[in-house]
């Protein structure tokens, strides 16, 4: 996986591995980056938050995917608050 683009942010680690094991389920590779120290220091997940990347050429799909099924993957999220932060 080269040139990743930043897929969504979430708050925790658990709801960011909801969406990659999604993705993963739909065949769409995902990367997961949180700056906790390997899970030593899951309060600066809050700080920084938890980013789910996919490659470049499966975004527009990966995106599609999770704005159908955000609802069932993750509570409460908006998508278009999400892609805000990139």
């Amino acid at each position: 996986m080269n040139d990743l683009k930043l897929l969504m942010t979430f708050p925790t680690q658990f709801e960011a591995e909801l969406v990659k094991n999604k993705l993963e389920r739909e065949g769409i590779e995902a990367a997961i980056e949180s700056h906790d120290a390997s899970g030593m220091f899951p309060s600066v997940d809050f700080a920084d938050g938890v980013k789910v990347y996919v490659e470049p050429a499966d975004y527009a799909e990966a995106l599609a995917l999770i704005a159908v099924t955000g609802a069932d993957t993750v509570d409460n999220i908006d998508v278009n608050e999400t892609m805000a932060e990139e």
